[in-house]
């Protein structure tokens, strides 16, 4: 499965980087920002499988990114999941209605990523076959 990571805290990508790879997912992309990140997306010789936003972001945030990657027939249905250190309802609300699948609270650990993961990948790889 390849990843795309978006998030402007350095350590936040190195923690997802080393815990995506204990899960045994291959090497994770990386972006620091929304712009970083539709750079890396028009690149890619195939669409990621899985995207991790960053909800507060300089520029354009998670909600925002996520909602232009709804707009993308590549990505309308690609797995997409939020990582915040707040739990503000109202802005969980707000991602989940510009296409977010679910979220991980900051801080995290392996078994968060990988719950997370679990529940919004595996359906879809069931689903294409």
């Amino acid at each position: 499965m390849r990843i795309l990571a978006v998030d402007d805290d350095e350590s936040t990508l190195e923690i997802l980087s080393i815990l995506s790879a204990r899960l045994g997912f291959a090497k994770m992309a990386e972006a620091a920002n929304a712009k970083e990140a539709m750079e890396s997306i028009r690149h890619s010789p195939v669409p990621y499988d899985c995207i991790l936003l960053d909800l507060h972001m300089p520029g354009m945030n998670g909600i925002e990114l996520c909602a232009r990657l709804r707009e993308h027939a590549d990505y309308a249905r690609c797995p997409i999941i939020m990582v915040t250190a707040m739990t503000d309802e109202a802005r969980l609300d707000q991602a989940c209605k510009a296409g977010a699948d679910d979220y991980i609270i900051k801080p995290f650990n392996l078994d968060d990523l990988a719950t997370r993961l679990d529940r919004v990948v595996r359906p879809r790889q069931g689903a294409a076959h």
